[in-house]
Order: C-alpha cells, then structure tokens, then sequence
C-alpha cells in the first residue's frame, strides 16, 4: 500500500475514533479500550492515555540511548520518543515492517512520547470480554490482567500510566 493510501486510511480511522470518543458522554459509561497489535501480541489500552495514532514517519536515532529508544520524530511540529515496547519489555525488536505505527501518548500522561504498534484494530468492552486474571509478571508492571474475546484473541492491558512511571522508561540513556 502506498504511502499516501496508508496515511489517509489512518486519517479515517483517526476521525472515526474521534467521532465515537466525542459521542461517548451521552452514552452510558462503557470500560472502552482500544485494541491494539504489536508484533504478533494483542494489547488493550484505556483510550483516556492514548493520544492519536500516526503513520510511522522517519525517526532520527539519538546517540547513547537504549536500543529499545529508537529516537525521536516530529508529530505536527512536537518531537515524540520512539519507544519499541516489544523490546523494552524483553523481547526481540519489532521488525521494521511490524512497526508501521506510533500510538502518540495523550497528554494525561504529560510525557512526549510513542509506542511503535503494527496496527489499531478497534475497541473493545470490557464488559464483554473473557478475564482471564492477572499477567502476574511484576518486571512488566504495565501489563496487567488479560483477556479473551469473542474472537478467541487473547488480549493484555496495558497501562500507560504504569509504563512511563517505571524506572527502567525513565533510563533512556546508557
């Protein structure tokens, strides 16, 4: 898919997003997520902490940073943290053609920064979803309880709040 495609695509779903997010006070309150993939694993995240989600542009990588800090690139004239959470969390870096997203973090979390994604993929209830019970993994504190949905796709979440509070985020440099 072209460049021009992918962006507008994006745009959409952005603005579809939007327009959900805007009709959500006169509807009864739902414990909405946003689904997400990064790599092969499915993540939900409280959309309250998730800012916008933007096509993967080119990122300038910042000498004597972590390999899991990728650098930094320019969302609408603000300069955001790359951060591939796939490898900060311990696993292999996210291949280059799975990190074709950047999940901007809101500005609850009053931290410039990103987590690179391979796709937004919809939101989900809470309310509907399998509980599988608790990641129990206290070296990745921001990923929580899992669940299951109707689809049989087993989904973490994940919470921003927890990630940028973490001192491993805070250790950037080396």
């Amino acid at each position: 898919m072209d460049r021009a495609k992918h962006t507008h695509k994006l745009r959409e779903f952005s603005t579809q997003l939007a327009e959900r997010l805007k009709a959500a006070p006169h509807t009864p309150v739902q414990p909405l997520r946003l689904a997400v993939r990064i790599g092969t694993d499915s993540y939900l995240l409280d959309m309250a902490t998730a800012g916008e989600i933007v096509a993967t542009a080119d990122v300038a990588p910042v000498p004597w940073t972590r390999p899991w800090y990728r650098g930094l690139t320019n969302v609408r004239g603000r300069l955001i943290g790359v951060i591939d959470l796939h490898e900060l969390s311990g696993r292999p870096p996210l291949p280059q053609e799975q990190a074709q997203q950047l999940l901007v973090f809101g500005p609850a979390l009053k931290v410039s920064a990103g987590i690179l994604i391979s796709r937004a993929f919809g939101l989900r209830n809470l309310r509907e979803l399998e509980e599988l019970g608790s990641t129990g993994n206290a070296a990745l504190p921001w990923e929580t309880q899992r669940y299951r949905d109707l689809d049989g796709t087993v989904l973490t979440e994940l919470e921003l709040p927890r990630l940028v509070a973490a001192d491993v985020f805070a250790s950037v440099g080396v």
